[in-house]
């Protein structure tokens, strides 16, 4: 027996039928559908709705689709040559064929509106949590590179123009703590991926109560009830992690613009690892770094895709509507998106080196020091740091070219200072000091977040045995 919903309605076209159904893009959800009828097969067997025998036949079945992350339903599929509105709508016909009348009792206490809240989040948990991984890993190898860089020199800009120079580990332990705080908001938002829309049915709940108890056990949610109105057509928690994830991306974005800067402001400063870098077809000369300027554009992606997803849910009545469908397909692809780019970004940074020399020539006639000369001569003087900021000021105003050794000479000549002590006055300062303090405190932190997120990942597998032991 094959199920069609919508086969009382009368006939079809089939190219109005491809339209709407989702069926083919469900593919990469089909585990996790299969995944939330089996704990309802198991709450209805256990409350006695669903007898013990048809539990037992129904949930073996789910478990094969299971095992084979949903491609034992979609090679059935296959062979049966058929469309269906959506991967639900085949998993129960899928379920006539395999257990007969005893797939008629599924239908009871649930809907297609509740069972795919449900499906997004353990989908958006899987994702999240391997995204979660592989920022801590982004946060490793910087932590390393801060580490191996401490003795770098490297300007620092502000305005696009350079404004100070500092050690590179300083550069390094920026992006860590930057992806630190962005860590916090992916893992923060895994509360909303623990509600538990199950029993909401299709808007505003059904006659079964269902054991939440059971479902929180099974699937890893929360056992507290939802506003079913909420529970179905809300997608609150998509847009977080679509938002939280363009934040991800944003940073990731300015970290290869940095790259992409610094590799053509200052020749041999950047040395990538040579699988990041492309020359031209033509351009024999050309040194592209192509992952980074490939990661630029897919932040850039990322944030359509929010916005696409804004766009289609602020005019949205509430409830379900089937535009809530087309969010799922932006979802999918912003994390496959964030996932990659990560793997790249990471492998970028473990293999990077910079040139010291190189750098040091770059600054050697760009007064990245003046704020320091500023400070040094009037804590020296015990002078208003603004008259010694004027005093700075005019000299650099008389040369003829300001960034050029002999300005920078007469700057320094003028306060009886060598270039020398100028950099050990750079290297002295208190946050230099403080470094390896940072170092510390970043690992410890790193360290905190690996072990947390290791646990949740336990637990979650501890849901999966319950969900998976026998009726």
């Amino acid at each position: 027996m094959v199920l069609r919903y919508r086969a009382y309605l009368g006939g079809s076209k089939d190219f109005v039928e491809r339209y709407f159904s989702s069926l083919e893009g469900d593919r990469y959800l089909a585990k996790y559908i299969a995944e939330v009828v089996l704990g309802h097969v198991k709450v209805l067997t256990n409350q006695g709705i669903i007898p013990r025998e048809c539990g037992k036949e129904v949930s073996e079945a789910l478990i094969e689709v299971v095992g084979s992350e949903g491609e034992a339903l979609y090679r059935w599929i296959t062979g049966r040559g058929q469309t269906f509105e959506d991967a639900f709508e085949a998993l129960e016909a899928y379920l006539y064929e395999a257990a007969g009348r005893c797939t008629g009792y599924v239908a009871i206490g649930r809907s297609r509106n509740d069972h795919i809240a449900s499906v997004l989040r353990l989908y958006a948990r899987d994702r999240v949590l391997e995204v979660l991984r592989k920022l801590l890993e982004l946060r490793r190898v910087l932590l390393g590179k801060a580490e191996e860089l401490r003795g770098v020199v490297m300007p620092y800009f502000t305005h696009s123009q350079v404004a100070q120079c500092g050690s590179a580990s300083l550069y390094f332990l920026s992006y860590e703590r930057t992806f630190s705080n962005v860590w916090r908001l992916l893992a923060q938002g895994l509360e909303l991926l623990r509600e538990n829309p199950l029993g909401s049915g299709a808007a505003s709940g059904s006659l079964l109560d269902i054991d939440r108890g059971y479902i929180a056990r099974a699937l890893c949610f929360d056992s507290t009830p939802l506003p079913p109105y909420y529970a179905t057509g809300s997608r609150l928690f998509v847009l977080y992690y679509l938002n939280a994830l363009a934040l991800v991306m944003l940073e990731v974005s300015r970290f290869a613009e940095d790259m992409v800067l610094l590799n053509s402001l200052v020749p041999r400063a950047v040395l990538p690892p040579v699988e990041h870098v492309a020359t031209s077809s033509i351009l024999p000369h050309k040194r592209n770094l192509v992952t980074m300027e490939i990661a630029r554009a897919s932040a850039s992606k990322i944030l359509g895709y929010a916005a696409a997803v804004q766009s289609i849910y602020k005019g949205l009545p509430y409830g379900y509507n089937l535009d809530l469908q087309e969010v799922n397909t932006l979802l999918k692809r912003t994390l496959e998106t964030t996932s990659s780019t990560l793997d790249v970004v990471v492998d970028f940074v473990a293999g990077l080196s910079m040139d010291s020399r190189a750098l040091l020539e770059y600054v050697a006639d760009k007064p990245c020091w003046s704020s320091e000369l500023v400070e040094y001569v009037a804590i020296k003087s015990g002078r208003p740091a603004r008259e010694i900021y004027l005093e700075v000021a005019k000299l650099f105003k008389e040369c003829e070219i300001p960034q050029s050794e002999e300005c920078v000479s007469r700057a320094l000549s003028a306060f009886n200072l060598s270039p020398q002590e100028v950099w050990d006055l750079i290297r002295s300062k208190p946050v230099e000091v403080s470094i390896e303090r940072m170092l510390e405190d970043a690992r410890a932190g790193l360290e905190n977040d690996r072990k947390a997120l290791k646990e949740l990942a336990n637990l979650i597998e501890g849901c999966r045995a319950e969900l998976h032991k026998p009726v």
